[in-house]
């Protein structure tokens, strides 16, 4: 877990939705470090990371973009 998914946890009551969104985004995270592994090895393409990382994207918090931003 980030810092940020540590604070956020730590703002909100834990409700039963809450659980849930927590194990999918721990899955998601999980998915992307395996993936990002094996295209490292060469064994998937950039096209199936990306699809990973999309996947973990949609699983981070709503207000996530804004707090994060690229400043660049």
């Amino acid at each position: 877990m980030t810092a940020y998914d540590v604070n956020w946890i730590r703002g909100k009551k834990m409700k039963n939705e809450d659980s849930t969104n927590i194990k999918e985004l721990i899955e998601a995270a999980g998915a992307a470090v395996i993936g990002y592994e094996k295209y490292l090895l060469n064994k998937i393409d950039c096209k199936d990371l990306a699809t990973i990382m999309t996947i973990l994207r949609k699983s981070l918090p709503e207000d996530f973009d804004k707090k994060y931003k690229d400043q660049t």
